[in-house]
């Protein structure tokens, strides 16, 4: 994902229209609501319906919009993607990985050099489905999901050439994953994680928020999504269709993308919702997201295996997170970005 400052404002409209480049703060706000959701899921899990599930969607879907804009927007070369993508990625990664592995020695959650491999080679998604899992990294199918997803969006947009083209694999391309998805999990009664960890299932996300973003920034996205209550509306509706009580396809082949739609029709929205996800307590949150991501799944397996304190161990994710962020996520990537 792209960087976004926690103190830059939101830009009028016209100038996020007049320069894709442009840094929005909302969108900031947007990741950071992403992460307080997953976090309230897991540590203060609220019945009838799993916040944890719907905040790693609200990250896919802003993974869609900003991968689409960057590789098919604006042409960004893919060499210094994939620069970015590690610098931004790995160095937090391979601390996180090795740290809990020596950490975690010993406990209920310890895990070996194997699982390990599989967390850092981004196969995680597949081999905790058909080896064997660590659930101190069960966390990792998300973020192996989303760095398949930059691989198959970038060889897109280097092989493919015309926008319409690109809309068009990418439309179909994410039907597929989301009948792959009902099929397996309601013809085939394969289990949710089997199901919904795989790339060629949960790509679907990523890929309907790409269509999306491709169309408006083509002028093809009809008016009736640019209003100024879609991104609320959508976001609503997407919410309860999580409910545990609807079935657990529906949440992927019609919350996901109304999802998709309300992360898209943000620059249209009202001044109150985009100044909410800008404010500072949001912004920030999204700056330390991904180190909260990585470091809050051990602290809540304590919770919910072992029935630990939900706020000593939500504060001790905080502090581990706060140290990757501002010792290791922040200045290795600055410093590769800058040498590399």
């Amino acid at each position: 994902m792209t960087d976004i400052s926690a103190a830059q404002l939101v830009v009028s409209r016209s100038a996020a229209d007049t320069s894709s480049r442009t840094r929005l703060a909302y969108l900031d706000g947007w990741r950071g609501l992403s992460i307080a959701l997953v976090l309230i899921g897991h540590f203060f899990p609220v019945p009838g319906i799993n916040l944890g599930v719907m905040g790693v969607e609200f990250f896919f879907v802003l993974s869609g919009r900003l991968m689409a804009e960057i590789l098919f927007v604006e042409r960004y070369p893919l060499k210094a993607f994939f620069k970015r993508r590690f610098s931004r990625i790995y160095p937090a990664l391979l601390v996180f990985v090795v740290a809990s592995m020596v950490a975690l020695s010993g406990t209920f959650v310890a895990f070996k050099w194997k699982a390990a491999l599989t967390a850092l080679t981004f196969t995680y998604n597949y081999a905790g489905i058909l080896v064997s899992r660590a659930g101190a990294l069960d966390h990792i199918w998300s973020l192996c999901v989303e760095e398949h997803a930059y691989v198959i969006l970038a060889l897109i947009s280097f092989f493919v050439s015309g926008r319409a083209r690109v809309v068009m694999l990418l439309s179909a391309l994410s039907g597929l994953a989301m009948a792959n998805g009902a099929i397996s999990y309601w013809v085939f009664a394969i289990d949710y994680e089997t199901t919904y960890w795989r790339t060629d299932v949960h790509i679907a996300s990523i890929l309907l928020s790409a269509v999306i973003c491709l169309l408006k920034a083509d002028g093809r996205l009809p008016a009736l999504f640019k209003g100024p209550h879609v991104a609320i509306a959508a976001s609503v509706g997407a919410v309860l269709l999580f409910m545990d009580a609807v079935p657990t396809p529906i949440h992927y082949l019609v919350a996901v993308p109304l999802l998709a739609l309300a992360v898209n029709s943000l620059d249209f929205s009202t001044r109150y919702l985009t100044r909410f996800l800008s404010c500072w307590p949001m912004a920030t949150l999204g700056l330390w997201s991904y180190s909260l991501y990585l470091w809050q799944q051990p602290f809540y397996k304590f919770v919910y295996s072992q029935g630990s304190a939900p706020l000593l161990m939500l504060a001790g994710a905080f502090a581990c997170a706060l140290c990757s962020y501002y010792i290791v996520e922040k200045p290795a990537r600055g410093w590769l970005n800058r040498n590399w």
